[in-house]
């Protein structure tokens, strides 16, 4: 058997770990001999250059870059043209996993073939298939995908002389582009996760916005010029060394040079503070969620555990010491926290499939010969789910379609629920049941998200009319969902077909089932498709965001539909055709510059309205012409 490893696969750094001679969790270092990784890659005559090496190109000036990419594992929308290739964040997410196992095995001086790799607490099941895909693609058996909080508690609980009693921490987990956080309780002999929540849209990522957006307005102010393009992605390297120099000094200066001028601008810790307060609150928002519904209070909690290099952050300390009474726990180092407690579980998950082996975290002597490792504290890892297992259903009075609960939020995985469902049978034998199967805590279906539409058939025949199905939901040890149905009386698993989601999903669901059997009302919807490529940056994009809510405010959404699209280097679909106001205004306050040219949209647009009923229409903003009009 080759060699195993635990891997953070991050937003902004990877890193690696394995367990050494002396069984003790280590970080390998790069090629570049750091610890951790830019997860960045620019593009060298179609050739992917990955970490350092690919940053340092970005800030340069390079346009073929990809970064940022994990905050789309599992959009099917989401696409970078580099070359004659085309990448999705999975394929993007395989050449970091790549480069990684080549460094581990050019450390190693063997095969690396097995890994656990973790992700976000809050990563749904298409984000966390995604991920598992990755690592195959990169050449990987992958033993588990394991949540990042939940893998820096493990680094935490294996430090010698700790765990002496149950102990109760929280782990507050802010990376570059995602923000977890796990309470987590520790035994000697467990540790279970009793809660998580998180934002896997909130990260360090958003605070470096913030400062680019504080800059970019400086720099236009006192110019008259705004950046774009190129100039953005070189300051947005230097945004990132400002926010690390903000952790360090009270103030610091940036110069920023573009367009032929040069400004040079002083920012103070205060001022980085004050402009980023909201984020800091959308973290202590869910912190105090969590506590809340685990029914514990701040005076319970034996310490908070920071991981992820954003939590060096002067704000993060200081908001952790006045909430808990007590400062951070230290002995793990942030950086290197998750993927050191990855390692610790790609020994247990070896464990587990391999009960003759032994496999050890020790610190004893290591002999020449010796190749098999056996834990110093054997442990019971319980991870729980982030997500509801749900589906949509037909309310009592059958007045509205509702999210039906199956699986609640914080049950510990794996785990299952079985439910009987009643089906009529068709007398021609083509019974067929549809079950759309969804993830959310709400029981607005137009709050959900949507994992597929599951279709089960192949029914027995039976002297009845009517069939009792046993359908089971099911959350792996990997946070992945599977569905399966057994006819009751014969017990005959039922045929399922997973198809995507229908693209007039949610939208059908506002429709009460009543209605929906008297009339089919028809509706309007309407695409917009919004240039964010280099030169729609500051004042363009501004006009056509407000125009874009204008558009809204003179929808009458109780018979129109909007989604929204933006084109740039690669075409993005932000928000599918909803009647969701809030969701609308949301995705349109969230548009940001792309970088790169503009290319052509219309295949999508056309390929999202295809299927859908009704009048359809796209509505495109840009600032002049863009190629590839032609499409249908």
């Amino acid at each position: 058997m080759g060699r195993f490893v635990g891997i953070d696969l991050g937003t902004t750094y990877s890193a690696i770990a394995f367990i050494n001679s002396e069984g003790k969790a280590e970080i390998i270092k790069n090629s570049d001999d750091n610890v951790v990784t830019p997860s960045v890659i620019s593009f060298d005559n179609g050739v992917p250059v990955v970490g350092e090496q690919a940053r340092e190109q970005m800030a340069a000036g390079a346009t073929e870059v990809a970064l940022l990419f994990k905050r789309y594992m599992g959009d099917p929308d989401f696409l970078l043209a580099f070359g004659d290739n085309d990448y999705n964040a999975t394929d993007l997410s395989a050449i970091i996993l790549r480069y990684l196992k080549l460094c581990a095995e050019n450390y190693l001086g063997e095969e690396v073939t097995d890994a656990v790799i973790t992700v976000p607490a809050y990563f749904k099941h298409v984000q966390r298939t995604a991920t598992i895909e990755a690592g195959k693609k990169a050449g990987l058996n992958v033993l588990q995908i394991i949540s990042e909080p939940t893998a820096a508690a493990l680094a935490y609980g294996q430090r010698p002389g700790s765990n002496t009693q149950e102990q109760l921490f929280l782990v507050y987990d802010l990376g570059g582009g995602t923000f977890d956080v796990s309470l987590v309780a520790i035994t000697p002999t467990d540790l279970q996760v009793i809660g998580t929540d998180g934002d896997d849209n909130l990260g360090g990522k958003d605070w470096d916005d913030s400062l680019l957006s504080h800059l970019e307005a400086q720099f236009e102010q006192e110019f008259g010029r705004e950046l774009f393009g190129d100039d953005v992605n070189a300051l947005r390297v230097q945004t990132e060394e400002l926010k690390r120099k903000l952790s360090a000094r009270q103030q610091a200066t940036i110069r920023v040079q573009a367009a032929g001028c040069v400004g040079n601008y002083n920012v103070s810790r205060q001022q980085f503070e004050q402009m980023t307060q909201g984020l800091m609150e959308r973290t202590q928002l869910l912190t105090e969620r969590v506590l809340r519904t685990a029914g514990k209070s701040w005076s319970q909690i034996t310490g908070v555990l920071p991981v992820g290099g954003s939590t060096r952050m002067p704000m993060v300390t200081d908001y952790i010491k006045r909430m808990s009474g007590k400062p951070p726990m230290s002995g793990i180092h942030p950086d290197e926290a998750v993927a050191l407690g990855a390692a610790i579980q790609a020994v247990m998950s070896i464990q587990d499939s391999q009960p003759e082996s032994h496999f050890v975290l020790r610190s004893a002597r290591h002999t020449e010969n010796e190749s098999h490792f056996i834990l110093r504290n054997p442990r019971r890892t319980v991870d729980v789910i982030a997500h509801s297992l749900g589906l949509i259903a037909e309310s009592f009075d059958r007045n509205r379609y509702i999210n039906s609960f199956i699986i609640p939020k914080n049950a510990p995985i794996p785990t299952q629920q079985t439910r009987p469902f009643e089906m009529t049978l068709r007398r021609d034998g083509n019974t067929e049941l549809e079950v759309f199967l969804t993830q959310g805590e709400t029981e607005d279906p137009q709050q959900c998200s949507y994992l597929g539409r599951y279709i089960f058939r192949h029914f027995p025949r039976l002297n009845s009319k009517t069939a009792i199905l046993n359908i089971t939901y099911a959350y792996d040890k990997n946070g992945t969902v599977t569905i399966s149905a057994i006819e009751q009386t014969t017990g005959q698993l039922l045929d399922l077909e997973i198809q995507p989601v229908p693209a007039d999903i949610p939208g059908r669901f506002l429709v009460s089932p009543l209605e929906q059997q008297t009339t089919k009302e028809e509706f309007t919807t309407v695409y917009l498709d919004i240039d964010t490529s280099g030169s729609m940056s500051g004042r363009p994009l501004k006009e056509a965001k407000k125009a874009a809510h204008q558009f809204v405010q003179q929808c009458d959404l109780s018979r129109i539909a909007v989604g929204l699209i933006s084109f740039s280097t690669f075409v993005h679909v932000h928000l599918h055709a909803t009647q969701n106001a809030r969701k609308i205004a949301h995705a349109i306050d969230a548009l940001t510059p792309g970088g790169g040219t503009s290319g052509g949209s219309l295949n999508k647009v056309h390929e999202l309205l295809r299927d859908i009923a009704g009048t359809r229409y796209a509505v495109v903003l840009t600032d002049g012409a863009w190629t590839n009009r032609g499409e249908p």
